[in-house]
């Protein structure tokens, strides 16, 4: 009684500021391409202990830096009614900014990752044990090629399976999409592929590259056709591809898998688009009810945000954690790469630390 009594007579303190992460190379999708990823770092601290969390905004999501900003001078400003005095509560935070505030997932995902990251330094425990998970048997991760010129393409290629890369993923969703592809295969021509066209193709474009796709050894493609197409259009891709179909921009919350059961083969989940580490679980619950697959994907992040995600992919059939892995600097340490997978660290929470 007395240790509830003065948990309830302490609160949670949060802080923000930018995160402005740069890349080892100019990173293309079918959206643009970006050098720099400006995200924000979150904290919470209660009683000397300090949680971190990462918000990674996409415009294609509805949210930037600065709306980011703006929602958690929000939470700030209703610190108490929002986070509590609670450092356990990490379902009742999530539900109240659920309750307050529309959208702004990346935001709410780095307020929960603080939290979850918050309660397993207290108990001395990682974050996957807390949340009843074993840590283990989790799938490899793969390494993403950008959109670029064939000629660097190649570069990038050579210099991935140098690096000892074991699986790549492969941006596409341009009007050389063939040559992208056979210039991987000429650097790569026997590890795992799979490619993401974000929404960069039509129908008929993506039936007809499912074909040489598959010709080319390639996995399954993720996101062939645009964030709003309608459910109807990505069934019948799927009912006349050679390949798997896994929907992305299409998919945030549990409720998007439920509508697009039996239209595609599986979904990927990102904390970032869904709003945190319970919400993707139900995304992933809510997948695994549809018997669809699971991948579990990221933003261009530091290891905050990728080693919160990798405490989850035991749940997962597929994974595409390498955020980290893209960057010139990556300001933090969790989660290591090593032959093709991601190690969880040791620590407690998240088990992320500061880089020095």
């Amino acid at each position: 009684m007395k240790s509830a009594a003065n948990t309830k007579s302490k609160s949670i303190t949060l802080s923000f500021e930018a995160l402005d992460l740069t890349l080892a190379y100019p990173f293309g999708i079918s959206y643009g391409t970006s050098i720099t990823s400006h995200n924000v770092l979150v904290k919470l601290e209660y009683d000397g202990h300090i949680g971190l969390g990462e918000a990674s905004p996409a415009s294609y999501h509805s949210e930037t830096p600065a709306t980011v900003l703006a929602v958690l001078g929000e939470i700030g400003s209703k610190q108490e009614k929002i986070l509590g005095n609670d450092p356990f509560a990490a379902v009742e935070v999530a539900r109240q900014m659920d309750l307050m505030i529309a959208g702004n997932y990346s935001a709410k995902a780095a307020i929960e990752m603080a939290m979850h990251d918050l309660a397993g330094k207290i108990c001395h425990q990682p974050t996957y044990k807390m949340l009843g998970l074993s840590g283990h048997a989790y799938p490899m991760t793969d390494f993403t090629i950008g959109i670029d010129s064939p000629e660097m393409i190649e570069r990038k290629t050579k210099e991935a399976v140098e690096a000892g890369y074991k699986m790549l993923k492969v941006k596409v969703g341009t009007n050389y999409d063939h040559q992208i592809i056979k210039s991987v295969r000429k650097m790569a021509p026997n590890l795992p592929l799979r490619v993401d066209a974000n929404g960069g193709w039509s129908v008929k474009q993506a039936i007809e590259m499912s074909k040489f796709l598959a010709e080319h050894g390639v996995e399954f493609i993720e996101q062939p056709l645009p964030k709003n197409a309608l459910v109807e259009d990505f069934r019948l891709v799927r009912q006349n591809a050679a390949i798997p179909i896994f929907a992305d921009e299409s998919v945030c919350r549990a409720s998007d898998v439920a509508r697009l059961a039996g239209a595609v083969d599986g979904v990927v989940v990102k904390l970032a688009k869904c709003g945190g580490l319970l919400e993707a679980i139900r995304v992933i619950s809510t997948a695994r009810a549809h018997s669809m697959k699971v991948m579990f994907g990221m933003m261009i992040e530091s290891s905050i945000g990728v080693t919160a995600a990798a405490h989850l992919s035991s749940l997962c059939d597929y994974l595409d954690l390498d955020g980290a892995l893209l960057l010139r600097d990556d300001p933090y340490q969790g989660a290591v790469y090593e032959d093709g997978y991601l190690r969880l660290p040791e620590g407690p929470g998240l088990g992320v630390a500061e880089r020095k």
